[in-house]
């Protein structure tokens, strides 16, 4: 049974052991609440909580990005996907790591360079100041309420897969599980801010990093670390191919007929893996890593160890699942698109046992909350930064310290109240969606935003509005929404694309920024040169202060527009971050 309100289909459970999950996951969230509890010390300012002080080094980023980057729902959708698709599965696994040097090459130096704590602190450099805000806190809230609502039912799918034996999926015990893990997840953020986050993420990186090498070092050993005889296996093994396509050869999702209901392969799969080349790095939540670096330096730094670790985190997840479909063979794997996600913890029970499938749970879970309070903190980031901002807002330090924190709460809140309101939904969708958001919408601002002159607020507005607004469509006329038997209307058909919309909402962003820019005849060189200064130096640019204003005056004809007019006094009114 499938659909947007329906359960996955019931399975038989052997490999879950709740009572060693419970005993493992207690100690490790105790453990995360000291790390926590030692960070709190140290938070004395907002940038104390939302940044760390900036005061990261480049190796505990590292670490940090890499656990960020190690969502447990990928990690076994992954291992699932190889073990049942193989070489197709794999090209789609390479895509995550050429996509990590678009944060090597883009991202990390310029964004840590600009400074401030969001998105909004770039934007505002060639754009006036509210739209600029409002533009910076919709696209980081609305993708966090699309990876929330899916991280929350992450957190659902451990507790019924990990923490329970019943082949039915058990909603009543996902829902508990999201509300109480949720509200510890909030708990840490409220206690240790940014640091403590870190900690988390540092703590979360070394559990699943050394998790996934033990496992690699186990099925190597069952081979006495002959791939050759590994890969002949996982051949001769292989779930059978309607069509005839071997598990090592091309086909298997870039053949025709492999998606449903379709005449648009190969572009389907091409189009997932091209989206998230583009679009995986362009997570506001990500940026955050980058914010905390002590210069951008060590930014660059730490988002090149990490996709160098990730690059090879990845490709242990290929060893495991052709060592999955090796020694469990077809029968012993997920063999659907809603079983996938069994594969690893057979695997895992087939080599340890209850022991070994209960450590598995309690990692899991822990790993998952890991994410949900990272995503957090960077949601109430955006909140409290750009939303007062765009009202003119700037409390003092002490007022907004509080401020912050209570918007922990609040928010935690809601996103634990919706994401218990969907827990029967089946909401997968949300990740390609986030990941087409961020190939139409943050790529083609950020790139406009710190190489071309001419960017303005026009085409700021048409990338981020134009680019959401695509994106968006081609979701709902969607295979994802329906004409698919893993659609949430399987029994409907009124789909138009089978292929990822960050294939063409990539594009379009690019276009309707370009378009919007020349229609507009709002110019900001002096905006411009002030960006390149700090974006490749770090140096704050100060503005120049009109003595008979007191605001900043920028030069005459700096901006398209009339001298004196509303846009040129909004510009006027910008302000640096003083989180740099």
């Amino acid at each position: 049974m499938t659909g947007v309100l329906a359960a996955p289909p019931p399975i038989d459970n052997t490999w879950a052991a709740p009572a060693i999950a419970i005993a493992v996951a207690i100690p490790l969230a105790i453990l995360v609440f000291a790390l926590v509890n030692a960070a709190r010390g140290g938070i004395r300012t907002p940038n104390d909580f939302l940044l760390a002080g900036k005061r990261v080094g480049a190796g505990q980023n590292a670490l940090a990005m890499m656990g960020a980057f190690m969502m447990y729902s990928t990690v076994i959708i992954i291992i699932g996907h190889v073990a049942l698709n193989g070489y197709d599965a794999i090209l789609f696994v390479t895509a995550f790591a050429v996509g990590s040097v678009l944060g090597v090459l883009i991202y990390a130096g310029p964004m840590r360079n600009v400074g401030g704590h969001t998105m909004g602190d770039l934007f505002v450099l060639r754009a006036r100041e509210r739209p600029a805000r409002i533009a910076s806190a919709v696209v980081t809230l609305v993708t966090y309420t699309m990876f929330m609502v899916a991280m929350l039912g992450a957190i659902g799918l451990v507790a019924t897969r990990m923490f329970d034996t019943s082949p039915e999926a058990n909603l009543p015990l996902a829902a508990v599980a999201m509300v109480v893990v949720g509200l510890v997840a909030i708990l840490w953020v409220y206690m240790g801010g940014m640091p403590g986050v870190t900690r988390m993420l540092v703590l979360k990186a070394i559990l699943v990093g050394s998790f996934v090498v033990v496992l690699t070092v186990v099925v190597l050993a069952k081979y006495k670390l002959n791939i050759i005889d590994l890969l002949d296996d996982a051949e001769a093994n292989a779930n059978p191919d309607k069509r005839g396509y071997d598990l090592l050869g091309p086909g298997r999702l870039f053949g025709e007929n492999s998606t449903p209901n379709s005449g648009q392969d190969p572009w389907v799969h091409l189009s997932k893996l091209v989206s998230v080349v583009i679009g995986g790095m362009g997570m506001p939540w990500l940026f955050m890593r980058y914010y905390v670096a002590t210069s951008g330096r060590d930014a660059r730094r730490s988002a090149g160890w990490a996709a160098m670790f990730t690059a090879g985190f990845y490709q242990l997840l290929i060893i495991i699942g052709l060592g999955a479909v090796a020694l469990l063979g077809a029968k012993g794997i997920g063999t659907n698109y809603h079983h996938r996600d069994t594969t690893l913890p057979r695997l895992v029970d087939d080599f340890g046992g209850e022991w070994a499938s209960g450590l598995l749970g309690g990692v899991a879970m822990i790993s998952v909350a890991a994410i949900f309070a990272a995503m957090l903190i960077n949601a109430v980031t955006s909140y409290t930064k750009d939303i007062n901002a765009a009202r003119g807002r700037q409390p003092e330090p002490a007022a907004e310290l509080k401020e912050i924190r209570r918007n922990v709460l609040v928010i935690g809140i809601v996103s634990l109240v919706a994401g218990a309101a969907m827990v029967p939904v089946f909401t997968r969708i949300f990740i390609p969606t986030v990941v087409d958001l961020g190939a139409s919408t943050v790529l083609p601002a950020i790139v406009y935003s710190l190489f071309w002159r001419r960017f303005n607020t026009r085409g700021l507005m048409w990338t981020v509005y134009g680019g959401l607004a695509v994106t968006v469509v081609m979701v709902a006329f969607s295979n994802g929404v329906s004409g698919d038997p893993n659609s949430w209307w399987p029994n409907s058909d009124f789909k138009i694309f089978d292929i990822e919309p960050g294939l063409i909402a990539g594009p379009l962003g690019f276009l309707f920024g370009y378009l919007g820019t020349i229609t507009s005849s709002e110019r900001n060189d002096a905006g411009f040169a002030e960006m390149q200064v700090r974006a490749l130096t770090g140096a704050v640019v100060p503005p120049r202060n009109d003595p008979s204003t007191g605001s900043a005056n920028l030069p005459t004809g700096s901006v398209g527009v009339p001298n004196g007019s509303a846009d040129k006094r909004d510009r006027g009114s910008r302000t640096p971050s003083g989180a740099h």
